[in-house]
């Protein structure tokens, strides 16, 4: 037994569970990593752990990390990020990994969340720390660094997510120009100006996210 037979076997769970959900069967995962079934339980007592393993494997990498170049504007940085993040969030792989989280969330809540936690809550976290430091430094308009986070990631994810997941037409446009264009927008939002005061909404929203 090795560890390169284990990835086998996470690297078919992965693409099995992603094709059919927890209902796949430890026969195909098996047959598809070419191991016996009896090879599977050795690495993995139950479909349970197996799925679990397979699940936290699938979110692996999806934290982009925020890292300004010495000397870099805040333009950039954003742009290059939120042209990372959207190759990554909307590839194929991510958008399985989206739905099978929905679709079996309710029986696995806790590993649900920790994906969450582990991929976008940490990158939710990294980007609001950015924001905050780019508010102190008077680049934007001072609010909820959590919220403006959150924010920029719906923008840039929510709308394209929802047409792959329904096998719509994507928008038109160059996925790098979406994204410059999206950040402009954003900070066009946040320009260091006071906004605009709804008197229906007198002050900005909070993030309910802990």
């Amino acid at each position: 037994m090795s560890d390169d037979t284990r990835r086998k076997i996470l690297d078919a769970a992965n693409a099995v569970f992603a094709e059919r959900g927890y209902r796949a069967s430890l026969d195909e995962i098996a047959r598809r990593a070419g191991v016996a079934k009896q090879t599977v339980y050795h690495y993995f007592p139950s479909k349970d752990e197996l799925f679990a393993r397979a699940v936290e494997t699938m979110g692996e990498g999806i934290l982009v990390a925020l890292s300004p170049l010495e000397g870099e504007a805040l333009a950039d940085t954003l742009t290059r990020f939120a042209r990372t993040f959207r190759e990554r969030v909307l590839a194929e792989p991510c958008i399985a990994l989206h739905r099978l989280l929905v679709a079996e969330a309710p029986r696995f809540p806790e590993l649900a969340r920790t994906v969450y936690e582990a991929g976008v809550g940490e990158t939710v976290r990294h980007l609001a720390a950015l924001l905050a430091r780019a508010m102190d430094e008077g680049q934007l308009r001072r609010d909820d660094p959590h919220f403006a986070a959150e924010l920029l990631l719906g923008m840039l994810t929510s709308a394209e997510r929802n047409r792959r997941l329904y096998e719509a037409h994507p928008p038109n446009g160059a996925p790098a120009e979406i994204a410059a264009h999206i950040v402009s927008l954003f900070l066009r939002a946040y320009h260091p100006e006071e906004p605009i005061q709804s008197t229906a909404s007198p002050s900005p929203p909070r993030s309910t996210t802990p």
